[in-house]
């Protein structure tokens, strides 16, 4: 699923906060409701509130809903082993929400793009499609394992590489959503019925750990 120029793009959540995404989009960490279940690291969380974006629109890393170039994220591995001591319940409940570079400009949403994980101060920025080909390290993206080696010290940062949609991205910008077993996907299929826009929902076990 590497296409350069049309990149696919991967957020995770817990599968309870799906309906709530699905009447207000997946909104940025900023202006999010409560009642969400938090799966990421709450200190991490609370430095992207504090950390500037260079390009417009600004304002901070945490008005932005975050997408990562692949799936098995390193934060993904994170929370497998149980190192997020605030979401304690492993990967299974987790399923993908899935969209592509081409609708988030086609919803005219600003975006800009992390060259590795945003919370690192030294992350690179671009708002430009263009870039994007030489911006991410797209074959650490590839990978199946991205662990830092004696000659590269950054690959784990690399893999956490970003694109950031300003406020929110829309429901009717999701096309895809993955999860982890059939249990969950049948739970995504029901509460997707009657709806006017119906992403595909599929198993995605190699997404996982």
């Amino acid at each position: 699923m590497m296409d350069t120029d049309d990149p696919w793009l991967f957020h995770f959540t817990h599968v309870d906060n799906l309906a709530g995404v699905l009447t207000a989009g997946l909104i940025a960490d900023s202006d999010k409701p409560a009642g969400v279940v938090e799966c990421a690291d709450l200190s991490i969380k609370e430095r992207r509130r504090h950390l500037k974006v260079p390009l417009d629109p600004g304002g901070v890393v945490a008005d932005y809903a975050p997408f990562y170039f692949a799936p098995r994220s390193p934060m993904l591995f994170r929370i497998h082993k149980g190192g997020v001591a605030s979401y304690p319940r492993g990967q299974t409940e987790l399923a993908y929400l899935v969209t592509r570079l081409s609708q988030v400009q086609a919803h005219g949403l600003p975006w800009v793009a992390t060259d590795r994980n945003a919370a690192v101060a030294t992350a690179q920025y671009t708002d430009q499609a263009s870039d994007l080909a030489t911006h991410i390290d797209w074959e650490v993206m590839a990978a199946h394992m991205w662990a830092n080696t004696p000659t590269d010290g950054s690959r784990r940062e690399r893999r956490m590489a970003e694109l950031l949609v300003h406020g929110c991205l829309p429901w009717t910008a999701v096309v895809g959503i993955g999860t982890h077993s059939s249990t969950v996907e049948a739970a995504v299929q029901v509460l997707l019925q009657g709806q006017p826009h119906q992403p595909r929902v599929d198993v995605r076990p190699t997404w996982y750990f």
